[in-house]
């Protein structure tokens, strides 16, 4: 009896050990399901997935292909014709008397040519330059919207970061009116509190209740909009990871307004950009311009004008004579052609002059979106750099507040607790505590975020 007990014994630990391995197995299996993702891995998520930088791909492709063909039009083109046929019949010739033909012809012709073009009105070379600036510009889009998909998540990021500090001082300052509310329940019942403390200190957990709620549920939001920015729609699967808040004011490189100026003019994409668009079309006023000058080729080629007849009758008589063989009859018979062609459009109502006008009215648009843009570069990086001073002020202001709301809040709950102070005194000092914790938290990601807009607009 005794051994099969402790065999019973034993498969009942195994049992469990096994049920245990399970379970463990289960939420390892579940914690590897669910990924964290950096502001790194969101960044690079996003840089991959994003529509925009998609497009930008695909026209720095289609410029690359365009590149290709201007050049291929600066080298002679080949071309090839032929036709096989089979000619049968009757036919009445009357030149100076009737003659009655009847033949049966195997025909063979094909033509192989080549053209060179000499001068075009320096087309090709404009069509070269603009297809080649084309690319330079679509690379510098690309690069921009990379930047701009990099500050957009860098952007919802913070946000993020900023939701859960919030979050946590909503938490802390819940469950501290939660710990007075159940300790006034004490005091009131022994009648060492009020009533009225109590139902006051009740209503206020309740704000402070709705406060985190309110604050939770912002954060939730705002993780599912970082998501969606890099296109993932299943949020459960993933988490944020935290980020270390960076408060270190700008070096001494970001201290002058008009140096960071220049430095966004020159290194800009989007500058580069709408500076290459002027020059293309410059370059496109040039192509059009090519319309008023003639254009010279030279053409050279191969024709064959073969034939062999199986029949050939004159007014009923055969007239079929010795052929040279067929196979060289259809192929042996060939020529060769060189030619210079010269053209000259000299009027073509007015078609060339209206190009010329509109592409010159394109750049003249072109030159004005480039003025624009400059002023506006200046404009936000003036308001850019105001917002980050401000932003340094509000830090050393978020310090000071936040020190002194602490100390406060001590002072005022230690009397509370001791009979010095009312209720409405620890009221209003852990609201305002909980407003400087939360000033504090806005005012650090708010440098942060100034720093990266000042990167942004520099083009960093």
């Amino acid at each position: 009896m005794s051994y099969r007990f402790k065999i019973k014994q034993h498969v009942k630990y195994l049992f469990r050990g096994i049920l245990l391995l399970c379970i463990c197995g289960n939420r390892l299996l579940a914690q590897d399901s669910v990924q964290v993702l950096s502001l790194d891995d969101c960044i690079k998520i996003g840089l991959t997935q994003s529509t925009q930088i998609l497009r930008n791909e695909d026209s720095v492709k289609i410029t690359g292909a365009a590149l290709m063909g201007a050049y291929g039009q600066f080298l002679p083109d080949l071309n090839f014709a032929g036709a096989y046929g089979y000619l049968g019949g009757k036919n009445l010739l009357i030149t100076t008397e009737p003659i009655l033909v009847d033949s049966r012809e195997t025909q063979m012709n094909y033509e192989v040519s080549s053209t060179v073009n000499i001068f075009n009105g320096f087309s090709n070379q404009a069509a070269l330059k603009t297809a080649t600036l084309s690319q330079s510009a679509a690379q510098n889009s690309l690069e921009r919207a990379k930047q701009q998909i990099t500050f957009d998540v860098t952007q919802s990021f913070l946000q993020v970061m900023l939701d859960r500090r919030v979050v946590g001082y909503a938490k802390q300052n819940l469950d501290a009116s939660t710990k007075r509310e159940a300790q006034l329940q004490e005091l009131t019942n022994v009648g060492r509190k009020s009533v009225a403390d109590l139902y006051q200190q009740q209503a206020e957990t309740s704000n402070d209740r709705l406060f985190f709620i309110q604050s939770d549920d912002k954060l939730k939001n705002d993780i599912i909009l970082l998501l969606r920015k890099i296109k993932i729609s299943q949020t459960d699967k993933y988490k944020i990871a935290d980020l270390p808040i960076d408060t270190i004011p700008l070096g001494p490189g970001y201290q002058n307004v008009q140096n960071l100026i220049d430095k966004a003019m020159q290194q800009r994409p989007d500058v580069k950009a709408s500076e290459l668009s002027i020059q293309i079309a410059g370059w496109q006023v040039e192509g059009y311009k090519s319309g008023y000058y003639p254009k010279l080729s030279l053409i050279g080629g191969l024709i064959s004008n073969g034939g062999y007849f199986n029949q050939l009758y004159v007014n009923g008589m055969d007239e079929l004579g010795p052929q040279e063989p067929y196979g060289q009859a259809l192929f042996g018979q060939m020529y060769g052609e060189v030619a210079l062609n010269l053209s000259w459009h000299i009027f073509d109502r007015l078609y060339n002059k209206t190009n010329v006008d509109i592409a010159t009215i394109n750049q003249r648009n072109d030159e004005i979106q480039n003025e624009d843009l400059t002023v506006q570069i200046s404009s936000d990086i003036k308001q850019a750099y105001n917002d980050y001073v401000a932003a340094l002020q509000q830090i050393e202001t978020a310090d000071r507040g936040l020190a002194a709301a602490s100390q406060a809040f001590d002072v005022v709950n230690g009397e509370y607790n001791v009979g010095r102070a009312d209720f409405v005194t620890l009221s209003n000092s852990q609201v305002v505590l909980l407003q400087a914790r939360v000033s504090k938290a806005q005012s650090d990601v708010n440098l942060a975020l100034q720093k990266k807009i000042i990167d942004f607009y520099i083009g960093k």
